[in-house]
């Protein structure tokens, strides 16, 4: 029985030294692993320490640049050169003293003034370094953004104060070579810089590293740590594995390896790699693991001779601690302890039981201190949570900066909160609207039945959202019109906010679309009806009296030698004519009669329920009204007179096209009368004089068709910025047998009616892009605007065609644009969009041409997929004049870049008008001021001397 008790007791003993000394092993490397989180987490501050004090000098640096000899009157002046001379004397003590490896100084307009570089630094400069210097222009607080691409360059935006006037930026960077050293010296391990490529675009000596897609610009002891990051990488593939940090064994030694994230510009992109050789410290964990196992078995083979002696003791020995272990289990460690130590132990007579209650209260101060852990853990969680309670602080100041109205109403449609602006917007405090009733106070005015109903499904999740204009009220008596959105949140209690309501004030685009709405259909010179919506009004009269068989007629006139009044005494002259014949016209004609001006000096009177001899009576006083006024302008005096044309209807038209095709020979007729005249439309007049115009023109088209007499002018287009060309309009001209020259006005009305229009825009369009592709090839690399008649859009040849033609000739179709009026989509938008939509995907670009005549243009401009916005020259050419045209080009180019269009002002004939449309940021500028059509050989002389 003892030999059995010794036996097992022996076996017992050998189980509990090997355990004992494999705890040991766990404790020595909880402890292992403890102490290097503790050298990690110093790793970690002292990198962020040296990086701060990096960028804390750089920013001395920047303080002291204004007190530089010679910088504070280069600064303030924004002089370039000034700046250069002050700063090149203490540029090579900045780089060679303070490590400064690259300098930029930027106005307060953000642009570049001075630079001094020593390395090849590539940021992205036109997009992130802009950003930068305009963020801190704006702000003027200092920013200190780390990036890394090649290598990582610690920068400092600074803004530049003189005297207390903001004087501009200066942008400074620095490497982090001297951290890294700096690191190195302090913490004793050696460190490397790891960036990512986004393309694994790897240098050829990082190809070890190719399963981390990173590349390594910085290493201390190259050679030696090299060796080991390629092992490392074959082992841990993943590179996020070395966050929590990693073990491996090279060459007989044990090197651990930690990641720590470098909070660069681009989050995620560069990382520290701290490499730290534990070799000692691994090897003293095995030398005192053996020495435990060693002195377990020295007690083995010593109890082995004593248990015979003492099992008995022994037994109750073990009993003692067999009653203790489950305190360990229940946490209860120093009452563990003190059981242990309690017991009776004569100092000279301690055995492997004794040996067995250390390590057992060794254990229990392991687990004493793992707990301990657990607890900081625990705080650290609390941390966290503090720092969410941050964010939230954070998105409260940004709704509270947000320009836009953003309140909370609980579920009976009381106010609970209200931010910044919207405070400022309805000169309501919060805590005077806390509790009151969103629809009573801000919207009296709402439709009750409806907008109440649907607030109550916002409140009750049956609807989501809810979007309505209203009128809101303001503290102080004002209104603001505020498009409102309504969200409906989840919420537990009344008092929880059930709604989300964020309001836009849109007070001044309704005020502009009101004055909009106007011009839409009227013509700003003369305040009368312009061609559209005198058309629409022509309608309405026609079927009015088609109803009820009342006749009517329509009187069109143009003013006698208005282009000489407007040669010799400038278009102002011009447009205060114009402006004087609309007022006469309206003391003239009687309530009921409608008049418009439809372009140019072009004035229509639309005479409702009136006979033949009633019209001539209206003209006749029309002309003697106009014949008693006069125009005086630099001792110059014109007399005014006009050439009526009178068409009647049913009679000559019973519709709006007829009608004013026939008071449009009638004016001829009375033109070729002796002009100040009326004359009365004939069925006679309509064949004669329409059949020998149509013959005419079409003969002569036909034989310039046949005989090539079609030639192609250009003319240039500037980009205003750059004063520089950007690209030229294809302009269609017609050469006669005696060398002169016709402009198509005089040729498309007729090719329109005989039918001959498509063939013309076919002819235009191959020889447009073959002579676009010459002067490609010659080495002009430019873009072309070409022309569309408005039957290209039920051309169904027209698209194989250009889709021929852009093969044939090898073109890039992004160099062609096509410009189209407003008109050539009117007939069948649908149709011209289709169209529009099959060319752009070809890759050409459109131009809308005649931006802004009757306004009808705003439809077309969100309908039509165009790229760029021409605004009609008449709104252009008087601009250095008129200041209504220079508010109605304002709000032009509002709305078109508001749809993100570029902008083109054409009939730019001075340097005055240049000047104002470069102010008002309008892109492209096109007249006689820029330049002349010509033929293309004007142009390109490379093009004609290489042919």
């Amino acid at each position: 029985m003892r030999w059995k008790i010794s036996l097992g007791s022996s076996l017992i003993l050998l189980a509990v030294v090997m355990m004992f000394c494999f705890i040991s092993y766990l404790g020595l490397m909880a402890n292992f692993d403890n102490q290097r989180d503790v050298e990690y987490r110093r790793y970690s501050r002292e990198i962020n320490s040296l990086i701060k004090n990096t960028s804390q000098n750089l920013y001395q640096l920047a303080e002291m640049i204004p007190f530089l000899d010679g910088m504070k009157n280069a600064l303030l002046k924004s002089d370039g050169e000034g700046i250069s001379r002050a700063f090149d004397q203490h540029w090579a003590l900045l780089q060679f003293h303070n490590g400064v490896e690259f300098v930029h100084f930027y106005n307060i307009g953000n642009q570049l003034n001075a630079s001094w570089d020593s390395l090849d630094t590539n940021i992205d400069g036109n997009s992130i370094l802009p950003t930068w210097v305009s963020q801190v222009n704006q702000s003027e607080r200092p920013i200190n953004p780390l990036l890394c691409r090649e290598s990582c360059i610690q920068y400092i935006v600074a803004p530049l104060l003189v005297e207390g006037k903001k004087a501009g930026v200066v942008v400074m960077g620095i490497s982090l070579a001297d951290v890294f050293l700096s690191f190195k010296r302090i913490a004793g391990a050696d460190i490397g810089l790891l960036i990512k490529e986004q393309n694994n675009s790897l240098l050829q000596n990082d190809f070890d590293f190719l399963r981390w897609n990173v590349h390594i610009p910085a290493l201390t002891n190259k050679e030696r740590n090299q060796e080991i990051l390629t092992k490392t990488a074959q082992t841990y593939p993943d590179m996020s594995s070395l966050d929590h940090g990693v073990q491996i064994r090279w060459n007989d030694q044990y090197q651990q390896l930690k990641l720590f994230p470098l909070h660069s510009y681009e989050p995620g992109k560069a990382h520290l790699i701290v490499i730290t050789d534990v070799t000692a410290a691994v090897n003293n964990i095995h030398d005192s693991i053996w020495k435990i196992a060693l002195i377990g078995l020295l007690g083995l083979i010593f109890s082995e001779i004593l248990l015979f002696l003492i099992f008995t003791r022994l037994l109750a020995k073990l009993k003692d601690v067999a009653f203790v272990l489950p305190l360990l289990a229940s946490g209860q460690f120093e009452k563990f302890r003190l059981s242990l130590t309690s017991a009776d132990r004569a100092p000279h007579f301690r055995d492997e039981v004794d040996t067995l209650s250390e390590a057992a209260v060794s254990l229990s101060l392991q687990l004493e201190k793992l707990e301990q852990e657990v607890s900081t853990r625990t705080a650290m969680l609390i941390e966290q949570k503090n720092a969410l309670s941050k964010e939230r602080d954070f998105v409260g100041n940004l709704l509270d900066t947000a320009q836009a109205i953003v309140l909370t109403q609980n579920s009976e449609g009381g106010i609970i909160s209200l931010n910044a602006y919207g405070e400022m917007l309805t000169r309501y405090t919060e805590s005077e609207l806390l509790g009151k009733s969103f629809l009573n106070i801000l919207i009296p005015e709402y439709e009750s039945q409806d907008l109440l109903s649907r607030f109550k499904e916002i409140q009750a999740g049956q609807r989501m959202q809810l979007r309505h204009e209203a009128i809101t009220h303001c503290k102080d008596g004002t209104t603001r019109h505020v498009a409102w959105l309504h969200s409906h949140l989840s919420w537990q209690s009344a008092d929880d906010p059930s709604i989300l309501s964020v309001g836009l004030d849109v007070t001044e685009y309704k005020r502009v679309e009101g004055h909009l709405a106007w011009l839409a259909d009227h013509d700003p010179l003369t305040n009368m009806f312009n061609r559209r919506r005198f058309s629409e009004e022509l309608e309405q009269v026609l079927s009015r009296a088609e109803r009820y068989q009342h006749p009517g007629a329509l009187l069109f006139f143009d003013l006698d030698r208005f282009k000489y009044i407007n040669d010799t005494s400038g278009h102002q002259a011009g447009d205060t004519l114009l402006k004087m014949v609309a007022g006469m016209l309206a003391q003239t004609i009687r309530t009921d009669d409608i008049t418009g001006r439809l372009g140019g000096d072009e004035f229509a009177i639309i005479l409702p329920e009136i006979n033949a001899s009633g019209a001539i009576e209206v003209a006749k006083k029309v002309l003697d009204q106009l014949s008693l006024a006069q125009l005086t302008i630099s001792n110059r005096t014109h007399k005014i007179s006009a050439s009526i044309g009178i068409a009647l209807f049913p009679e000559h038209g019973a519709n709006i096209h007829d009608l004013l095709a026939a008071a449009d020979l009638a004016m001829y007729q009375a033109k070729a009368m002796g002009r100040n005249a009326w004359y009365l439309f004939s069925d006679k007049d309509r064949s004669r004089e329409r059949m020998h115009t149509l013959v005419y023109w079409k003969e002569k088209i036909e034989y310039s068709h046949l005989h090539d007499n079609f030639v192609l002018y250009l003319q240039p287009i500037m980009h205003v910025k750059s004063k520089q060309i950007s690209h030229y309009e294809v302009l269609l001209r017609m050469q006669e047998k005696d060398g002169s020259v016709l402009s198509p006005a005089d040729f498309i009305p007729a090719a329109e009616h005989t039918g001959l229009i498509h063939a013309i825009d076919h002819m235009v369009l191959r020889k447009a892009i073959a002579q676009v592709a010459k002067i490609y090839q010659a080495g002009f690399k430019v873009s072309f605007s070409i022309n569309l008649s408005a039957h290209a859009f039920n051309d169904p040849e027209l698209l194989p065609i250009l889709k021929q033609e852009l093969l044939t000739q090898d073109m890039d179709p992004a160099c062609v644009m096509f410009e189209i009026t407003e008109t050539a989509a009117l007939e069948d938008l649908p149709g011209a969009r289709a169209l529009m939509i099959e060319i752009r995907e070809l890759g050409c670009g459109f131009v809308l041409d005649d931006f802004g005549v009757g306004f009808s243009s705003f439809y077309y401009l969100r309908e039509l997929p165009v790229d760029v916005v021409k605004i009609d020259g008449s709104f252009i050419r008087n601009l250095s004049e008129s200041s209504d045209d220079l508010i109605l080009v304002n709000a032009l180019c509002s709305v078109a870049r508001g749809f993100g269009k570029k902008i083109t002002a054409e009939f730019v004939e001075s340097a005055e008008i240049l000047a104002l449309i470069e102010k008002m940021d309008i892109d492209y500028a096109q007249g006689y001021y820029i330049g002349k059509p010509a033929p293309a050989a004007t142009f390109f002389m490379k093009s004609d001397s290489e042919e």
